[in-house]
């Protein structure tokens, strides 16, 4: 079947109640107290690393400081061992998803999110991961989930996905980077269903200029107002 041909699925209620640009705060002391009102966060507020037969669960414990009223998104980091690859067995299918439906209770918007860092021969299990994370998850809750800038482009594969949203990442994107870069800012973004919902952006690195989507920031260093307001300034 053509990609093009799949029908995707309304958008989740949930979504539409998050604002348009969303900073990720990952594994690290952050104070966004200074974040403008209309600034949503996406936080780490848990990690999973999958090391062979092992799923080995580290929850949050840097400090996160945020204005009351902050649209708040909990995010599941999962990581692979390239040393001791993992199993993919059943068992670590269940702890992911048992800890992505602890987490979402963690939010305030009804958004969770799932950032797994997933090689070509991990695909079929994370499939099956988030299959398993829609089979439990409360149906009032949307699942947003990360996705390499590859498999909204040639490499595509997402036309299945559960996902009610999905994030290409356009950054860290390798050798190719640069005509990636230039490929996805002629086409004004992705042009699979399933990849223009959202779309994930580095501080550190161009950001194009594509103005549809909701937009997700990610940043090496934390946060400050001077390293959002340099963003800002980019985009324009």
């Amino acid at each position: 079947m053509d990609a093009r041909s799949v029908k995707v699925a309304p958008p989740h209620p949930a979504l539409a109640l998050l604002p348009a640009q969303m900073l990720w705060a990952w594994e690290r002391p952050e104070d966004l107290r200074w974040l403008p009102a209309d600034i949503g966060v996406a936080y780490v507020a848990s990690s999973i690393q999958l090391r062979g037969e092992q799923a080995l669960i580290r929850r949050r414990t840097a400090p996160l400081l945020l204005t009351p009223g902050t649209a708040v998104v909990p995010v599941l980091h999962v990581d692979v061992s390239w040393h001791f690859p993992p199993t993919k067995s059943r068992q670590q299918i269940d702890t992911i998803t048992q800890e992505l439906v602890r987490v979402a209770g963690a939010g305030n918007r009804n958004v969770v999110q799932l950032d797994f860092e997933a090689g070509r021969s991990q695909r079929a299990f994370l499939a099956s991961t988030i299959a398993a994370v829609c089979a439990r998850l409360d149906p009032r809750i949307a699942l947003s989930s990360t996705a390499l800038a590859s498999w909204c482009l040639d490499d595509y594969w997402l036309q299945e996905s559960g996902a009610d949203e999905v994030i290409p990442m356009v950054f860290r994107m390798g050798r190719e980077q640069h005509a990636l870069r230039q490929r996805i800012a002629q086409q004004h973004g992705f042009t699979q269903a399933r990849c223009r919902a959202a779309i994930g952006f580095a501080s550190d690195e161009p950001i194009l200029a594509v103005t549809t989507g909701r937009h997700y920031y990610f940043s090496p260093r934390p946060w400050t107002a001077a390293s959002w307001q340099a963003v800002r300034e980019a985009r324009r």
